[in-house]
């Protein structure tokens, strides 16, 4: 008895990780030449770049268990203290974000008019709208000025999306679930703290690697071995009375044949959409999630040549400062340790996203261009940058929209018409790295309790 695992990205590998675990065979099948995804660490002339995501947070217990298992806790760097601090563009100067509700009412961030809003919040009633989007969320319940300069910014920084397109409901379900449960965010977030588990294995503290991110996805491809396939394309499904069959394409462009007893596919949607498989349900749906494109530019300046102390994590730049195109920027060499040569500092800054699309696709000459005049403004960069590398996804973090639902019932047919068909993937449940892995090993527990006859076999 076997399981195929489709996609060898960090939701493929947990699900494929968990399931080695107990003792069920599996084959990994990867259609690139790298394991991670979207998760890639390089160094290059004394510079640590991160391809994709660049910190991680435990956002459940199944992130720090894996790291003890993998014997890679002493491997983990905490961020700086003081990357505790973000800024946040105003007025084209980068503002401190404040660090906790009360603090909001003393920030320079917000106009009078919009502290007294915001502590209106808890006399706020309840909406029944399963529809809203963030954006009408956050403007009901704390003002249109948090909404500009708080969480417009931040889900441009973490879905690289936009507030009004956004499902409440399925990007940020908490918020919503709050206001059902207690009636206001400030009581949710109070009662949340006085009810965080002692026991916990998480930290809530952000942290890396030494050697990158790309640490994490490396170990568990070593534990997997050689039942990971890179090079592999899937490209057609098929089921029988008993065993799935799955097509690859070899370099040689050959087509192979391989029999599972169940199949977890964690490709995104697009690609989970292009596989030929048999089926009655209208996949047009996934085909239709936005990935937007994102630029990511890692430059390197001498310390000198930046007037910002750097004080911070980074600076997001809100929708509302027109004059600036680019999304945020990480103080990476202030984030973590080693991640710039001495007496130098590396800035990696990110362009495109849903506001900008066409930036995302620039050639690197373009994505330079525009940064460095961003940042020349903000941070009071002079000179050139000693360092350049851009990385460019052409379809990088998918958008939990209004239709999002619809999508979450697609997936769902699917697999109820499917049987022993399993998708994961960061478009379930969150976009996090940990949440990315909690729907690969929930994946797997589905497979081991639909097939209880596998860990006997």
């Amino acid at each position: 008895m076997s399981v195929g695992i489709i996609g060898a990205g960090i939701a493929g590998l947990t699900a494929a990780y968990k399931l080695q675990q107990e003792g069920v065979p599996v084959r990994v099948l990867e259609a690139t030449s790298e394991t991670g995804g979207m998760i890639r660490s390089e160094t290059v002339d004394g510079f640590l770049v991160e391809h994709g995501p660049n910190s991680l947070r435990d956002t459940n217990d199944l992130l720090p268990e894996i790291i003890d298992d993998l014997e890679l806790r002493d491997h983990a760097v905490e961020a700086s203290a003081v990357a505790r601090k973000r800024f946040v563009v105003k007025d084209g100067t980068p503002v401190p974000l404040p660090m906790s509700p009360l603090s909001f009412l003393t920030t320079s961030l917000l106009s009078a008019k919009g502290k007294l809003r915001l502590l209106m919040e808890p006399f706020i009633g309840r909406s029944n709208d399963e529809t809203e989007t963030v954006a009408s969320f956050v403007r009901r319940r704390l003002g249109r000025e948090i909404l500009d300069y708080a969480v417009d910014p931040f889900v441009g920084g973490i879905f690289a999306g936009d507030p009004a397109q956004l499902s409440v409901r399925h990007a940020f379900s908490r918020l919503q679930e709050m206001e059902k449960e207690h009636g206001s965010l400030f009581r949710g977030m109070i009662h949340a703290a006085r009810n965080r588990s002692s026991s916990s294995k998480r930290s809530r503290s952000i942290y890396s690697f030494r050697d990158g991110l790309e640490t994490l996805p490396r170990a568990m491809t070593d534990a997997l071995d050689a039942s990971v396939h890179l090079s592999t394309p899937v490209e057609a499904l098929r089921r029988d009375d008993q065993r799935w069959h799955v097509a690859t394409r070899d370099a040689d462009g050959a087509t192979r044949m391989h029999f599972f007893d169940a199949v977890i596919s964690t490709v995104p949607l697009y690609r989970l959409a292009a596989i030929d498989f048999p089926s009655d349900v209208d996949l047009s749906p996934l085909e239709r999630v936005p990935y937007p494109p994102v630029s990511v530019l890692a430059l390197g300046f001498d310390r000198d040549d930046v007037e910002h102390p750097l004080d911070g994590f980074g600076m997001l730049v809100p929708k509302v400062e027109q004059d600036f195109n680019i999304l945020g920027c990480l103080f990476s060499s202030t984030l973590f340790p080693g991640r710039a040569p001495d007496g130098q500092v590396l800035l990696t800054t990110f362009v495109g996203g849903t506001r900008h699309p066409k930036m995302g696709l620039e050639e690197t000459s373009e994505v330079r261009s525009t940064v460095l005049q961003d940042l020349r403004q903000l941070l009071g960069v002079r000179g050139q940058p000693n360092f350049v590398r851009h990385i460019q996804w052409q379809r990088a973090i998918p958008q939990y929209t209004q239709d999002h639902g619809q999508v979450r019932a697609v997936i769902d047919r699917i697999e109820s018409r499917n049987p022993g068909l399993h998708l994961a993937g960061n478009y379930r449940s969150g976009i996090s790295v940990g949440d990315a892995m909690e729907s690969g090993a929930d994946a797997a527990e589905t497979v081991l309790k639909g097939m209880p006859s596998l860990t006997a076999s």
